[in-house]
């Protein structure tokens, strides 16, 4: 059977989606949020955290204590999408139909499907309509911020100059390497590098590094401080293009290659504007939803809490 992953719903399905009288633990607005629907939710979600394998009862003890947490979040999100439904974002029965229609057909079947919802714990059809309707929703006000928030260019350069330091990018080398076992291979490798052998060529054949060997022993471009002492003092003291004496660390013997030395730098502005804008993006999100749910009728009783 195919494994079937949920997408990541950030808002889950909330009473009346689940029919069984239960302890409310939490009230958003007109709606409430009972034990029940907590321990479907707090269980997709370890779900969805382990690519849908089953949690032992172990994990799930030890785990217990995000349950709170996790409650505090589906508050959180039931504001986000109660104010879709003011706002007129919310979809209708026909678009939860096609959206529906359209994991069934993903799936290969009604059969697939409603495995697929066994799998997970999902008790039946109308729970997981609730779920895709409170995830649309959500994703749908979220859409409309993002959309209200054009930053200029202009002022994105302005946040980019007030701290381009925060873009810079350390010194970095770009080598290579045949790892050996020992001292006189290394020495035969380096004389039959000398004396013409194709470097590339030569770590596929007789590296034993697993990782670099495939790609004829390139260990690309990464900033200093990433290698260990030895290899790394080595590699500096050469010139591009340069081949070390044997060098050795805790994993062998190294024949170094320093292709090259690329020196700190700042990102350029073009490199990073989107980056800036995303961040901002996302800031402007987190503090329109905190705002949200400053406003909100919201009890949460973590008396109630199993």
């Amino acid at each position: 059977m195919r494994r079937f992953f949920l997408p990541l719903i950030l808002v889950l399905s909330l009473a009346p989606a689940l029919a069984a009288p239960d302890t409310v633990v939490a009230r958003v607005g007109d709606r409430v949020i009972t034990q029940a629907d907590l321990d479907l939710q707090f269980d997709l979600f370890l779900r969805q955290s382990t690519g849908g394998a089953p949690i032992s009862e172990e994990a799930r003890a030890q785990l217990a204590g995000l349950k709170l947490q996790y409650l505090e979040r589906m508050a959180q999100d039931a504001v986000v999408v109660q104010e879709a439904e003011r706002m007129g974002l919310a979809p209708d029965e026909a678009t939860i139909d096609r959206r529906i229609e359209q994991t069934i057909q993903r799936l290969s079947g009604e059969a697939a499907f409603k495995a697929a919802l066994e799998q997970y714990g999902i008790p039946d059809v109308e729970t997981y309509r609730q779920m895709v309707y409170d995830s649309m929703a959500y994703k749908a006000l979220i859409s409309w911020v993002r959309q209200k928030m054009q930053v200029s260019d202009a002022a994105l350069r302005i946040l980019y100059y007030l701290d381009r330091s925060a873009y810079a990018v350390p010194e970095q080398i770009c080598t290579a390497h045949i790892l050996v076992e020992t001292r006189e291979e290394a020495e035969q490798v380096l004389e039959q590098l000398r004396a013409g052998a194709d470097f590339a060529e030569l770590a596929r054949e007789r590296s034993i590094d697993p990782g670099s060997a495939p790609a004829g022993g390139d260990l690309g471009c990464v900033e200093l401080g990433r290698f260990v002492p030895e290899f790394e003092q080595a590699a500096l003291a050469l010139q591009p293009g340069e081949l070390s004496e044997p060098v050795q660390t805790q994993f062998g013997w190294h024949v170094i290659l320093l292709k090259e030395r690329v020196p700190e730098r700042v990102r350029s502005f073009d490199e990073v504007k989107d980056q800036i804008r995303a961040e901002i993006v996302a800031d402007a999100i987190e503090r329109y939803i905190k705002r949200l749910v400053e406003r909100a009728d919201v009890e949460i009783y973590t008396d109630r809490v199993q």
